[in-house]
């Protein structure tokens, strides 16, 4: 979705003509995103594939097969309830199987809506627990969509800060209780027509201290409200104070609060500005630029 700056080349010290230089292959961007198979993780599926298809990047979808859970079946007083009220011991090879079937349905969930959105996808299962591996496993090109309505803000602040200030990955949090369904829609909803914008589309806000960090994060935000066909708020927030910022995204009535993951201090902070404000948070890890667009035809 976004590269960093290049470098400067230095000029060559010997006096003999440098070698014509050979363009390394751009590394496509990814948006990753955790799956199971409730709702929640469905709709943050389609968020993430509304994402790819504006920003052309690569749609990546992980099944994590949770450690805890397995872990629960060498408990000698673990027990699971069937449908039919049976009670019985938890069965590792049993679950395995279960965890399977899921992974399965994850992934034709995954390339449904990848297809539907016209974008090209990939799917790996993985075991661990899944907000740390999903952090752990990102790269500076990545994308990385946490919507986990069972972790507690403090679990998601690190997955937030790993990702984001170990890997210089962005995030695209939503958090507990907030609504993601129609971000990102009205390039995707209607590709026949990019210039129409649904009524009651929200806003793409970014938060701007006056910086040049904070310019940087607003033209970045600017240049993604202009592709995905919504509107651009800039929020002239001074004290970086998450009720302040929240505050100020209310007003503006934003679908989307990007700002820059350095400028927020306790682990929790994320996750509580994205609940205080009713809205996700694209935050990035580092300074980006958004690439052109590819021509369509």
């Amino acid at each position: 979705m976004v590269e960093k700056p290049a470098a400067t080349p230095r000029a060559p010290r010997s006096r003999k003509r440098a070698a014509p230089a050979v363009d390394a292959p751009r590394v496509q961007s990814r948006i990753v995103v955790g799956l199971d198979t409730n709702f929640m993780a469905r709709e943050a599926l389609a968020l993430a594939a509304r994402l790819a298809a504006s920003v052309d990047a690569r749609l990546k979808g992980v099944f994590v097969e949770d450690e805890n859970l397995l872990s629960l079946c060498g408990l000698p007083f673990a027990r699971e309830v069937s449908f039919s009220g049976e009670v019985r011991a938890v069965d590792h090879e049993r679950m395995l199987r279960a965890m399977r079937a899921q992974a399965e349905t994850a992934r034709r969930v995954l390339q449904r809506i990848a297809s539907e959105a016209h974008v090209d996808w990939s799917f790996d299962v993985a075991r661990g627990r899944p907000l740390s591996l999903l952090a752990a496993s990102a790269n500076p090109e990545d994308t990385l969509v946490i919507r986990a309505p069972d972790a507690s803000a403090r679990e998601v602040g690190r997955a937030v800060r790993a990702a984001t200030h170990e890997t210089r990955a962005d995030v695209l949090l939503v958090a507990r209780g907030v609504a993601a369904k129609g971000l990102f829609g009205a390039a995707i909803a209607r590709p026949d027509a990019p210039g129409i914008v649904p009524q009651g589309a929200r806003p793409i806000a970014a938060v701007d201290d006056g910086s040049s960090l904070g310019q940087s994060c607003a033209a970045f935000a600017e240049t993604l409200a202009a592709r995905t066909g919504l509107s651009f708020h800039r929020l002239h927030v001074r004290g970086r104070d998450p009720a302040e910022i929240a505050a100020a995204a209310r007003a503006a009535h934003a679908g989307l609060i990007v700002i820059n993951a350095g400028w927020l201090g306790d682990d929790d902070d994320a996750a509580r500005l994205s609940a205080a404000a009713g809205c996700p948070l694209l935050l990035l890890g580092a300074e980006r630029i958004v690439r052109t667009a590819p021509p369509t035809t």
